[in-house]
């Protein structure tokens, strides 16, 4: 993520300019007034192993219906994650459980970025990264600094969702970024969050909420809505929404991808 962001002053501010405008619980842990027609779709849930992160935890886990497929998957940190976090960018990789959620979301890949990164007066400031992937992670850590070729092949314009660009080059290990030019930290509002599509060599391959910590400290509760391409690349389950949450029994931050849809691939 901190590469790509070098460039993004360069190539999406001109833009902007151009356009002027595996354990099992029943349920979420989640507040009682979170959105009821998430928690209407949810049966159960399953949780990946716990990670630690700053003085607390983190975990991936995966909701399904009763049929199996899933309806929305996350990533929750423990409140005391948040305190103690490292001086220095790291990152912790979240597996989801095993044979749930129909596999579809493989792994979590969460970055710290306790001083942000470039460009300046946008994301240098304290945040996270929460990638969800949808191919393994072996084929994530393949993904080469020399592999110039594959960042720079673009996915159809029929799977791209309106007003994302491409930031050109890519990150190794983890894939070529989207940027959301609609997105308010580049309309002169101090950077909270925003929503980041990933790909490599013509496939979407991950999905980014990126969240400050300042964002996270201030007990948010949202539900936003994604906007959609006009088709997908494969069968699979699609956010239509993704929540940014933080609940007291128990004391924890949730940041999902919600309202899943399948959709079949073209």
């Amino acid at each position: 993520m901190e590469k790509f962001i070098k460039i993004v002053g360069f190539f999406v501010i001109p833009i902007l300019l151009m356009m002027q405008g595996c354990q099992k619980e029943d349920g979420l842990n989640i507040s009682s007034d979170s959105n009821p027609v998430l928690k209407s779709k949810l049966m159960n849930t399953f949780y990946g192993p716990t990670v630690p992160v700053g003085n607390g935890v983190a975990r991936a886990w995966v909701s399904v219906d009763l049929n199996g497929d899933p309806t929305s998957v996350g990533i929750n940190l423990s409140e005391k994650a948040l305190e103690k976090l490292p001086a220095e960018p790291a990152s912790f990789v979240l597996d989801f459980p095993k044979t749930k959620g129909r596999n579809f979301y493989t792994h979590g890949l969460l970055d710290w970025n306790p001083q942000g990164h470039e460009p300046p007066g946008i994301y240098d400031i304290p945040h996270f990264d929460f990638h969800f992937y949808i191919i393994s992670e072996e084929a994530r850590l393949a993904i080469g600094p020399n592999d110039t070729v594959q960042f720079a092949n673009a996915p159809a314009a029929k799977y791209i969702p309106p007003f994302y660009i491409q930031i050109p080059g890519g990150v190794p290990q983890m894939g070529a970024h989207w940027a959301d030019v609609l997105s308010p930290e580049f309309h002169n509002v101090v950077f909270t969050k925003t929503f980041i599509w990933g790909s490599y060599d013509g496939s979407f391959m991950f999905w980014e909420p990126m969240v400050s910590l300042n964002y996270l400290l201030s007990h948010p509760h949202d539900l936003v809505t994604l906007r959609q391409p006009s088709a997908y690349q494969r069968d699979g389950w699609y956010a239509s929404s993704y929540q940014v949450l933080y609940s007291t029994n128990p004391n924890e931050y949730t940041i999902a991808l919600t309202d899943l849809v399948f959709h079949k691939g073209e």
